[in-house]
């Protein structure tokens, strides 16, 4: 299940681990398809590109990996999501 991904349509994406070892198509940014399987363990993981590249049972962790890698795409990115200052639609976090 998605959690976050960029605002910027970057290929960054936060995955919530609902179902583990499960092979899942997705459609990247450019419109290329490409599957990513599951991880059997932690509750969470970063998918950058198509490929996952942090697990994590911390969501705080996994955030903090997603802020790093947006910051290497753009320099003006939300960082960690504040119910206050952000909303949330469609998995993007936007200003309120």
């Amino acid at each position: 299940m998605i959690v976050r991904q960029c605002a910027y349509d970057h290929d960054v994406v936060i995955h919530k681990n609902t179902k583990p070892n499960m092979i899942k198509s997705i459609k990247k940014a450019d419109g290329t398809i490409t599957s990513i399987t599951y991880p059997n363990s932690k509750d969470y993981f970063l998918c950058v590109d198509g490929v996952i590249v942090k697990k994590s049972d911390s969501f705080k962790t996994i955030e903090d990996a997603y802020i790093d890698e947006c910051a290497k795409r753009h320099s003006d990115g939300h960082g960690r999501i504040d119910i206050v200052n952000h909303k949330l639609l469609n998995n993007k976090v936007t200003d309120r």
